[in-house]
C-alpha cells in the first residue's frame, strides 16, 4: 500500500438489527465489530443519529462511542451526525468535552438538521426549516462553550484536551455552509449525495474559510470477484434500503436514488470487482482533494461488512496508484471572490444567518 496517497479511510456503521435480533446482543456485536476493524487498520468508525427508527439504533451516538472507546486504543470516533436542534448547548458541550477526554484525540463530531423522518418530526414538533436555524443556533453555543477563551462564562465542566476537535456539518445549504466555514467547522456528504454535491460544497464553504479543508465523504462499498454479481448486489440492497425507510421518511418524500436508474445509483458508490473498485477510488480522488473517506459496506450482516472492510485494505487500496498526492487544501475558484475567516466566531455577518 502507498506510504500516504490515501485520505483517512474509515467505516460508515449503520447500526441496522436482524430480523428479531436480540438488542443487547446486536449492540455486543457491533462493539466486536468496531475493535474488529481496528485491528485491520480502519482509521475511524462513523455512527449516525436516529430516532424512532427500527432500522438504525443509534438514538444516543455519543453513549456508542463512549461503549467503543472503551474497547478500542487506536480508531477515531465519530458521529455523522449529532441532530442539535433542541438540545440543551451546555449539555450537549459537556458531553462532547467529557468524551474527548476520555477517548484524546479520537472524537470527530459532525453535526446536521435531521433528515425527512416523519416519526421525528412529530415526536419534536418541528420541520425541516425550524431545525436548520436551532442547529445552527445550538452549535454556536456549543462552540462558545467548547473554546471559552472568548466567553469565559461560559466554560464546560470539563474542557475538551482535544483541540482542536474535528468538528462538521452535514448541509447542502450555501448559507449553513458558509457559516460552518465562519465557525471553524468542517463539512460531511452523505453517501447518496453525488459527488458533484461534494464538489459544491467545497466552494461554497472555501469562499469563507480560506483555509486547508476538513471534509468527510461517504460511498457504498462492495467488492466481489465477480463484477456483474457485486453490481447485482448493490442494487439489490439500495432496492431494499428504499423500501425500508418509505416508512420513516415524510409524506411525498421519495427518498434518495428515488429518480435514478441503475447506473447512476451505482456511480455513487465503489462497485465491482478489487481491479475496478480501485480504478473508481483513483478517480474519485484524483479529482478532488477528500481529507477523510467513510465507506459503507452493503450489507447488514457484521460478518459481511468486516469482509468487505478487509477486502478493501488487502485488495483495493494497494492498487490505488502511488501517483495520487496526498489531500490538498481546497483552492477557491479564481471568480470567487475571498472573505476572511472567523474561527469559532458566532458574530459573522452571513446571508440567511438565523
Amino acid at each position: 500500500m502507498p506510504a500516504s496517497p490515501l485520505p483517512q479511510i474509515g467505516m460508515m456503521l449503520h447500526m441496522q438489527p436482524a430480523t428479531n435480533e436480540p438488542i443487547p446482543a446486536f449492540f455486543q456485536q457491533r462493539a466486536a465489530l468496531v475493535q474488529e476493524i481496528e485491528q485491520i487498520g480502519v482509521q475511524a468508525v462513523w455512527v449516525t443519529e436516529h430516532h424512532f427508527d427500527p432500522q438504525s439504533l443509534s438514538a444516543s451516538p455519543l453513549l456508542l462511542l463512549a461503549h467503543w472507546a472503551a474497547r478500542t486504543q487506536r480508531i477515531q470516533l465519530g458521529v455523522a451526525a449529532v441532530l442539535p436542534a433542541g438540545r440543551n448547548p451546555s449539555l450537549l458541550a459537556e458531553e462532547i468535552a467529557l468524551l474527548s477526554n476520555l477517548a484524546p484525540g479520537r472524537i470527530a463530531i459532525g453535526f446536521a438538521k435531521g433528515g425527512p423522518f416523519e416519526a421525528q418530526k412529530r415526536a419534536f414538533g418541528r420541520g425541516s426549516d425550524a431545525a436548520r436555524v436551532q442547529m445552527r443556533e445550538v452549535v454556536d453555543a456549543v462552540l462558545d462553550r467548547l473554546h471559552p477563551q472568548s466567553h469565559p462564562d461560559e466554560a464546560v465542566l470539563q474542557p475538551p484536551v482535544q483541540t482542536p476537535l474535528p468538528l462538521f456539518v452535514a448541509s447542502r445549504e450555501p448559507d449553513t455552509l458558509a457559516w460552518a466555514a465562519s465557525r471553524g467547522l468542517g463539512w460531511m456528504s452523505a453517501q447518496f449525495w453525488p459527488l458533484e454535491t461534494y464538489d459544491a460544497q467545497a466552494i461554497n464553504w472555501g469562499i469563507v474559510a480560506q483555509r486547508p479543508a476538513d471534509a468527510l465523504l461517504s460511498r457504498g462499498l462492495w467488492i466481489d470477484e465477480d463484477g456483474d454479481a457485486a453490481r447485482r448486489h448493490a442494487l439489490a440492497w439500495l432496492a431494499a434500503f428504499r423500501r425500508n425507510k418509505q416508512s420513516q421518511w415524510k409524506v411525498g418524500f421519495r427518498g434518495p436514488l428515488a429518480e435514478m436508474d441503475e447506473s447512476e445509483s451505482l456511480a455513487r458508490a465503489i462497485v465491482g470487482t478489487s481491479e475496478e473498485c480501485a480504478r473508481q477510488l483513483a478517480d474519485l480522488l484524483a479529482q478532488r482533494a477528500v481529507p477523510r473517506l467513510a465507506f459503507n459496506p452493503l450489507d447488514d450482516r457484521p460478518e459481511r461488512q468486516l469482509e468487505q472492510m478487509q477486502r478493501l485494505f488487502r485488495q483495493v487500496l494497494p492498487l490505488v496508484p502511488s501517483s495520487l498526492s496526498a489531500p490538498q487544501p481546497t483552492s477557491l475558484p479564481a471568480s470567487l471572490p475571498a472573505a476572511s475567516a472567523a474561527p469559532h466566531r458566532a458574530d459573522a455577518a452571513l446571508p440567511g444567518r438565523p
